[in-house]
């Protein structure tokens, strides 16, 4: 049996799933980029882990993770604020949120820590609040352009930040929160349209700082070690959130069994901690997968259509051109592309693999063509086409036919959507993977013929 065609036939279809491929997967990397997309479901991850939207500010606003995002955050500003609320210049001055798309689990582990140690004081209990009203300032369309508050509840927030890490760390802390009041007294004075909000931040820190005192009363006096420290921080955790109160101390439990001396302990929480993350993003990333692979399928296939790249037509065409099948199959065994460079630059691996196509006729594309009638009944702009006819898409209320460059009556509108589905279905499965395919369906054609075949 000869197969040297048929592997030819393979070998050219291959190479052309390979341009839809990566097409497919730039496109989509595009629409992910533009959408957010990873970072919004790392951010429904972590917001699922603290089980609250103000552990959540929180934690996204700590120095160890915003030091992650493309985009620092910017000086205060100069310009009054009234500047920015004229529609006009609120356009050019809308202030994004950047979140990181990818977070290493001891970065997670040391901001989770660091905001246990914290948890008891009343100036993190007001930095929630103030990231509270932040957020949803960026998030209200019609005061997105209050760029100069927006700019002063961060100023605020760092304020807060280090003033629960003084409360907590220092014996200073009645100077140090008195001093965190007064900067929210001067932030209503200069917005007194937020000094009602303001006050309830104030009120609600207060009322939760009293449960947070009642509920430390029953745990065991702290020791000198850090864990100690954070096991008192969890536990203030249980007012703000008890499902990471919960799910914190079954990651500390017995935490010193396992530990040799009193440094180890403390690795070995952040071990568990870690591995919680870990568990967590791996459970995203499946979600996040099995988006990408529907979104590479609808991709494929529109991409397919608009460029009538059919499958089961294409494989008749190359089946019934050895010529075209012959030089398609010799410039895919002599092309060749580094899996590095398939990763840094895309856009110059699609251009290289077209250029290869360059003078060979393939069945892609389409025509627009005149009817000779109207455009329903005319013979050579059929759907289902019979003998003597065409296959074609008539354009509705006019005479235009969109039809293949070589419009014939070998298939139809259905057997034209089997193969671009095909296509898509193809495209779906990544470059990388019909690369692999292609390599070794070329070293098999360059094998030669079996010689018991031939004998």
């Amino acid at each position: 049996m000869n197969l040297g065609p048929i592997l030819e036939v393979a070998i050219g279809i291959i190479f052309v799933w390979i341009v839809l491929s990566l097409s497919t997967i730039q496109i989509q990397e595009w629409i992910t980029t533009m959408l957010n997309k990873r970072a919004r479901d790392m951010e429904d991850a972590i917001h699922e882990m603290l089980a609250n939207p103000n552990l959540k500010s929180q934690f996204y606003d700590h120095p160890v993770i915003r030091g992650l995002t493309a985009n620092k955050r910017n000086e205060p500003s100069k310009v009054p604020g009234w500047f920015y609320k004229y529609p006009i210049i609120r356009g050019f001055t809308k202030e994004k949120r950047k979140l990181p798309s990818y977070i290493p689990a001891q970065q997670f582990a040391v901001a989770l820590f660091d905001m246990a140690l914290t948890a008891g004081t009343e100036s993190s209990l007001i930095q929630q609040g103030i990231l509270k009203l932040r957020d949803n300032l960026q998030n209200d369309r019609k005061k997105v352009g209050d760029r100069a508050i927006l700019e002063d509840l961060n100023l605020l927030a760092e304020f807060a930040r280090s003033a629960a890490a003084t409360e907590a760390g220092t014996a200073v802390t009645r100077r140090t929160l008195a001093s965190l009041k007064k900067e929210v007294g001067k932030f209503a004075e200069k917005h007194p349209e937020y000094q009602e909000v303001m006050d309830v931040a104030l009120q609600e820190a207060d009322r939760l700082k009293g449960e947070i005192d009642e509920v430390l009363k029953k745990q065991p006096k702290a020791a000198d070690s850090a864990l100690s420290q954070i096991r008192r921080g969890v536990a203030a955790l249980s007012v703000i959130s008890p499902e990471v109160n919960q799910t914190l101390n079954t990651l500390l439990m017995n935490v010193e069994d396992y530990a040799t001396d009193k440094e180890r302990e403390l690795g070995k929480a952040r071990e568990n901690v870690e591995k919680w993350f870990n568990d967590s993003m791996d459970r995203i990333s499946g979600v996040f997968k099995r988006y990408s692979q529907w979104m590479a399928l609808i991709i494929g296939f529109i991409v397919a259509l608009l460029v009538n790249v059919d499958s089961v037509n294409l494989t008749l065409y190359l089946w019934r051109e050895p010529a075209v099948r012959e030089a398609l199959a010799n410039n895919a065994a002599s092309f060749q592309i580094p899996p590095e460079q398939l990763k840094a630059n895309p856009e110059q691996a699609i251009e290289n693999l077209r250029n290869q196509f360059i003078g060979l006729s393939l069945p892609v594309g389409w025509v627009i063509n005149e009817s000779t009638g109207v455009a329903t009944n005319d013979d050579n702009c059929r759907l289902f086409p019979a003998e003597k006819q065409a296959f074609g898409i008539p354009v509705i209320g006019t005479n235009k036919c969109v039809a293949p460059p070589e419009s014939n009556n070998r298939t139809n509108v259905a057997l034209k959507l089997i193969g671009i589905l095909i296509t898509a279905v193809a495209a779906r499965q990544g470059a990388p993977f019909w690369f692999d395919i292609l390599k070794r369906a070329v070293n098999l054609r360059g094998t030669g013929a079996n010689p018991i075949e031939k004998k």
